[in-house]
């Protein structure tokens, strides 16, 4: 249902910029809370190492707390930066589709978060363990913990974006900006574009791009079902409104 009074362009900046001033607080406010609990979480992440990851300088050590606890702050501010989206867009939804909200909201948490799990528990070991197989017996490898915990961004983060899919194809579904249609149709070049990406953030070999293409893959169809599902009850919704 729409707002009986429409809003200029000025007022739909306006609007935006509140919502965005507060994901912004929201977002320093964790940074700052998490940012006394990074070392909690550094020990975390490095548990698998027997001996402790060494340092070559202070501005390692402050490297280390920023990057944490804005990955920490990201992650947690999400569901509101969501919210804050959703809310954006929700006058121009029916009731039914605004109401959507209570989904979005903790589906995007959940899948970043279990996207960085995956990635933490399976994709980065068996990466790190191929790469340093390629130096044996050529190189002393010594890992500092600014190059681990660098190469754990990088294999993290990408791939808990990829884990939104779902969740993105969901919400463009239902402000009708994409259609079953349109993902069935395009299927074909959707899986090229998702095995390059496991190729990239994987190493060169098959059994880790297999490993990681097949659940990229589930995402997409995943999405496409999830699509269906919201466009059918769309359409359904439209026959019983007209």
């Amino acid at each position: 249902m729409k707002k009986d009074k429409e809003l200029t362009i000025v007022e739909h900046l306006l609007e935006f910029r509140t919502r965005f001033i507060v994901v912004l607080v929201c977002f320093v406010l964790i940074f700052c809370i998490s940012f006394l609990f990074a070392g909690n979480l550094y020990k975390l992440l490095t548990t698998r190492f027997e001996q402790k990851l060494i340092v070559l300088g202070p501005n390692d050590i402050l490297w280390i707390y920023v990057n944490l606890s804005s990955i920490m702050a990201f992650t947690l501010t999400l569901p509101i930066t969501v919210f804050q989206i959703w809310q954006f867009v929700k006058p121009a939804l029916r009731e039914g589709e605004a109401g959507a909200v209570l989904f979005y909201v903790p589906a995007s948490f959940s899948c970043f978060v279990i996207g960085l799990l995956f990635g933490f528990y399976f994709v980065s070991p068996a990466i790190l363990q191929v790469l340093l197989s390629l130096g044996d017996g050529l190189f002393e490898t010594q890992l500092t913990a600014h190059n681990y915990l660098t190469f754990l961004l990088h294999t993290t983060v990408p791939i808990a974006v990829l884990f939104e899919l779902p969740v993105i194809v969901s919400f463009l579904t239902s402000i009708g900006l994409l259609t079953p249609v349109f993902l069935t149709h395009y299927r074909r070049y959707a899986y090229f574009i998702l095995l390059v990406l496991a190729v990239v953030l994987t190493p060169a070999d098959f059994i880790s791009d297999l490993a990681m293409t097949v659940p990229l893959i589930l995402l997409y169809e995943l999405s496409v079902f999830l699509s269906k599902l919201i466009y059918k009850k769309k359409e359904k919704s439209n026959g019983n409104f007209t």
